[in-house]
């Protein structure tokens, strides 16, 4: 028997290429692979995306990104198999469900595993959509983290024994809700990278983080986040529990992925790795001692607060540190207690102050459009804006409030028929068109601030930008949407 992982197409909005589109490595599935080849399973890997990044299927108002599940019916014909289907992103949906109907429909004697994606706030809470998928032909469902649960789950399914003991897995039977976080992330072994193509995600030139290197390598230094925003699914996928790797095993993956693949850039994707400002020290002390010479940026965000001191940030800079993004999320105080979402804005303006002075580039995104926003509440987060920009802050990005399932405020929204419709760019929202040319108001008014208070920042990003060298999203995205303009163009002729 073989197990069998597949990563899914990558669906991108037509309409939206900017926001929509983020690239993501398939970190989960690197982990399990790692830990079912410790346990001498044999695996085999299908990357949709990965295999073939650059080939585009229009479908309506979708491009859908990699090669099509029929090409694999060599591997995937293989008896009593397993499949493990990676759940990445809630924009994959509708191609998510078209690999289970193919699969469910042409090998309907091997059993499907869709694995929830607990380490991303693009992903979606499996449980709470747990019928869609039994529905059309999923086997089990697994939620939380998911490396033991797939080595124990994939023996039980070999030796056809019971496998309901097992915490947070769903079948169309049971519902085992137990919660069984993996405490000590150090005992897990390093993600294995070997079967995914790595040239192709490298050859992309965009990333989720901005590049300035030919390659890079994903890294996720933390598990968790213990803060719990209403519009965000981690609270519900990760129980708001919040766990660091040490300082040791973080920097032992660095140097072997460094020494194995030539790479010196490392985007952590972390939902938030700096909550314990005492490892962040130390993760950077023991990159000092290594004198490994990487460049390290932390580009799915971090909670300013708890970056407390401005010497830590003096120190992340020598470690290696170039990119920093932190989430404000609005200028009003209202909508961060509706939010239940705290930052300290004086902070934030210090840290942004810190960063500028060590050339360390930074982001802070916010979102539009939360429940209970009103006009007043936008004026304030573009009087933010307009402060954090003074105070050097290198980009911004804006993003209209989407309800993801496991958040708390998906039930206040209807209006879209596709879980694949709930991205960044909500076009089924009633006020879409109103909060989308608020946003683009907001990044003019972004650039015209940035070109009065550092002008030479604006030239940078020019020439960095020709020269792709980005050394910030902004720099890098236009990149991408005029890459999927022109692929989408190709695929019309």
């Amino acid at each position: 028997m073989t197990a069998i992982l597949i990563n899914p197409k990558l669906i991108i909005n037509r309409k939206d290429k900017f926001t929509t589109g983020i690239v993501y490595m398939p970190i989960a599935l690197a982990y399990i692979n790692s830990i079912l080849l410790k346990s001498k399973i044999n695996t085999k890997i299908i990357d949709l995306f990965g295999s073939n990044p650059n080939k585009v299927k229009i479908n309506q108002n979708k491009l859908e990104l990699g090669n099509d599940l029929a090409k694999y019916d060599n591997i995937l014909s293989e008896r009593d198999a397993v499949y493990f289907l990676y759940a990445n992103q809630v924009i994959n949906h509708d191609n998510i469900c078209e690999t289970i109907a193919y699969l469910n429909n042409k090998y309907p004697h091997n059993k499907i595993v869709l694995i929830e994606n607990t380490q991303a706030v693009t992903a979606y809470s499996l449980r709470k959509v747990k019928n869609d998928f039994l529905k059309i032909g999923v086997d089990i469902i697994i939620c939380g983290d998911p490396e033991i649960k797939v080595k124990n789950l994939y023996k039980k399914i070999v030796q056809n024994e019971d496998y309901s003991s097992i915490n947070n897995i769903i079948t169309s039977s049971f519902d085992n809700s137990k919660n069984d976080n993996i405490e000590d992330i150090d005992e897990l072994p390093f993600p294995e990278w070997h079967g995914f193509n790595l040239e192709n995600y490298w050859s992309l030139k965009h990333a989720h983080g901005p590049l300035t290197k030919r390659k890079y390598m994903p890294i996720l230094t933390s598990r968790g986040c213990p803060y719990a925003c209403k519009f965000c699914v981690i609270p519900t996928t990760t129980y708001r529990s919040w766990r660091g790797r040490s300082a040791k095993n973080v920097v032992d993956e660095i140097e072997v992925i460094k020494n194995k693949y030539n790479v010196t850039e490392f985007h952590l994707e972390d939902l938030n790795p700096t909550v314990n400002e005492k490892r962040t020290i130390q993760i950077c002390e023991e990159l000092i001692n290594r004198n490994l010479k990487i460049n390290w940026k932390i580009v799915s965000g971090t909670k300013i607060e708890s970056i407390k001191s401005l010497k830590t940030i003096d120190l992340m800079k020598k470690s290696g540190c170039t990119y920093i993004s932190i989430s404000p999320e609005s200028g009003s105080t209202k909508v961060m207690k509706l939010i239940d979402k705290p930052f300290d804005l004086n902070h934030g303006k210090k840290l942004i102050q810190r960063m500028n002075l060590n050339k360390i580039k930074s982001q802070a995104c916010f979102v539009l459009g939360f429940p209970g926003e009103n006009d007043e509440d936008r004026m304030l987060t573009k009087k933010i804006i307009q402060e954090f920009t003074r105070n050097g802050l290198d980009e911004i990005a804006v993003f209209i409030i989407t309800p993801i399932p496991g958040s708390e405020i998906y039930s206040k929204f209807s209006g879209f028929n596709s879980y694949s419709e709930l991205n960044f760019s909500p076009i089924w929202r009633d006020d879409y068109k109103k909060l989308n040319k608020f946003r683009i108001n907001l990044y003019r008014l972004f650039i015209l601030n940035k070109l009065i208070f550092f002008p030479l920042k604006i030239f940078k990003q020019i020439f960095n930008f020709l020269f792709f060298n980005f050394e910030t999203k902004m720099e890098m995205v236009p990149f991408k949407a005029m890459k999927l303009l022109a692929l989408e163009f190709r695929a019309k002729f």
